[in-house]
């Protein structure tokens, strides 16, 4: 019965622990659906307007992107911080 429940323990903690590391390892992915305004193949960035609202995306790691002025895209994107400050 003791050795039962001990089972049940090791079991519960490890499901936990494997939630947690999934969590942690699958930052939230958005995404933004506008028309192309600029888009840089050299310096790997591209500019999206959706509504006056005009985001600047890197397109570093992706291939063959082949993008025109008024071309209508969804950029799926994901939020990093590179560095935090405290003020």
């Amino acid at each position: 019965m003791r050795k039962a429940r001990l089972i049940t323990l090791v079991v519960v903690v490890v499901a936990v622990a494997i939630a947690a590391t999934l969590s942690l390892a699958a930052p939230t992915q958005y995404q933004f659906t506008g028309a192309v305004t600029e888009f840089d193949a050299k310096a790997k960035t591209v500019k999206v307007d959706k509504g006056g609202d005009v985001w600047e995306f890197s397109t570093d790691g992706l291939k063959d992107l082949k993008l025109k002025k008024g071309d209508k895209v969804t950029v799926y994107y994901t939020m990093i911080a590179r560095k935090i400050e405290s003020k």
